[in-house]
């Protein structure tokens, strides 16, 4: 009897763990959703001059963590801090039209991805090694 309680008990903490990351994985999914309409509302009112650097931070491995030196810089600054605590090297962002396109009043359309590694074994079983979730905002 001390063994069935003792499985019982294991498998109610497995899925406890489960449920906390799988609610940990639906915040995340939020702050994506959030970041990306942040920074597209943050690229549609900071045209920067189209004169500076050409290249996109969001575009260059590593820019998005030290945007500084590269074009579209208030956004990348926007969606590290609308994510909060993650690792900028699981995070990709998109802006279309880019900078140097971009003219005044033009809708913006700006994508997060951020793929999260899934670290409980049970929900590793049913949903894989990563948690990838996406977002998309659009500027008026």
């Amino acid at each position: 009897m001390g063994a069935e309680f003792a499985m019982v008990v294991a498998f109610l903490f497995a899925l406890g763990v489960m449920g906390v990351q799988f609610f940990g994985l639906g915040l995340t999914a939020a702050k994506v959703s959030h970041a990306a309409q942040e920074a597209a509302y943050v690229a549609g009112g900071s045209l920067e001059a189209a004169t500076g650097p050409q290249t996109p931070c969001w575009s260059i491995s590593g820019g998005l963590a030290h945007p500084e030196g590269y074009a579209d810089t208030a956004v990348c600054h926007s969606v590290l801090e609308n994510l909060g605590e993650t690792n900028p090297d699981l995070v990709s962002v998109s802006v279309s039209p880019t900078l140097v396109n971009r003219s005044t009043h033009a809708q913006i359309h700006v994508t997060v991805t951020y793929r999260q590694p899934i670290s409980s074994p049970l929900l590793r079983l049913f949903m894989g090694d990563t948690f990838t979730t996406s977002a998309d905002g659009w500027s008026q």
